[in-house]
């Protein structure tokens, strides 16, 4: 489906032509939660479930607007690489759903999933102890408190690197376009867009959830706990390596430091006693 849109494009219009897609759709999806958290009527009413209540600077929100257009980018040219390989023969992409049978689609998808988790924890794991990635990797770090936009906001190879299962997955099991491409949109961006925008509605994974991770998880590693909390959807490679850190561990090692979910509790008591 998607391969077919792009079909006879030299590779040169085929990366920009992606390239412009991904940007545009960084810019309206992560603008539009921005302005709605933290521009909006609604600004207010939203910082109750902000992780940190500081507000986060201008300058800081353009840093990530521009890190995320470049990293946005990158990522579409691993895109652009996968559709230039199908075209050629190289990787095992297929364009129609029925190519393979349908109960292999979520199959792929799952496998999919694990790649991700895998690689993902294992190349975050490796960027905070090795001294040259760490050093790539500390572009994203610069963003202790990030908005939506902070989701993109990495270095270009840090993000092409992250990005690159789009690449590889390919060549090691067959894959349907839009189960590629729609995995990696759903849990790396949408999910990620989550994870950075530092705020922890109750209808969201909770802070004190065992094996799913929240803004709260991401958003120290952000800020306090750069060895722990690696993982970006599950929290099982963390627990498997213990990384994990959770509030409540976090609350027995500083009596004085409350998640956002039980500041909210406490708030709310003495509102429901009266």
């Amino acid at each position: 489906m998607l391969l077919d849109l792009f079909d006879g494009l030299p590779f040169y219009l085929l990366w920009p032509a992606l390239a412009a897609i991904g940007v545009a759709w960084f810019l309206l999806v992560c603008g539009g939660l921005y302005f709605l958290l933290h521009r909006s009527a609604y600004a207010e009413t939203a910082l109750r479930f902000k992780t940190q209540l500081k507000p986060t600077p201008a300058a800081q929100v353009r840093g990530e607007v521009f890190d995320g257009v470049l990293a946005m980018s990158m990522v579409m040219g691993s895109v652009a690489i996968a559709f230039w390989c199908y075209y050629h023969g190289y990787n095992r992409l297929y364009a129609s759903p029925t190519d393979h049978p349908l109960w292999y689609i979520p199959l792929s998808i799952f496998g999919v999933f694990l790649v991700m988790e895998v690689f993902e924890w294992a190349f975050h794991w490796v960027c905070h102890r090795n001294a040259l990635l760490r050093k790539v990797h500390g572009q994203h770090h610069r963003y202790g408190n990030p908005t939506p936009f902070g989701v993109m906001a990495d270095h270009p190879v840090d993000m092409f690197i992250k990005a690159s299962p789009i690449l590889w997955i390919p060549f090691l099991f067959p894959i349907w376009d839009v189960a590629l491409i729609g995995t990696f949109a759903s849990l790396n961006f949408i999910y990620g867009i989550y994870l950075h925008a530092g705020f922890d509605p109750p209808w969201m994974p909770s802070p004190h959830s065992r094996f799913l991770v929240s803004a709260w998880h991401h958003n120290e590693h952000h800020s306090s706990s750069p060895e722990h909390n690696f993982g970006f959807f599950t929290a099982f490679m963390d627990i498997l390596f213990a990384t994990r850190l959770t509030p409540s561990e976090k609350e027995a090692e500083r009596p004085d430091y409350h998640c956002t979910e039980c500041r909210n509790a406490r708030q709310a008591a003495p509102a429901a006693a009266s």
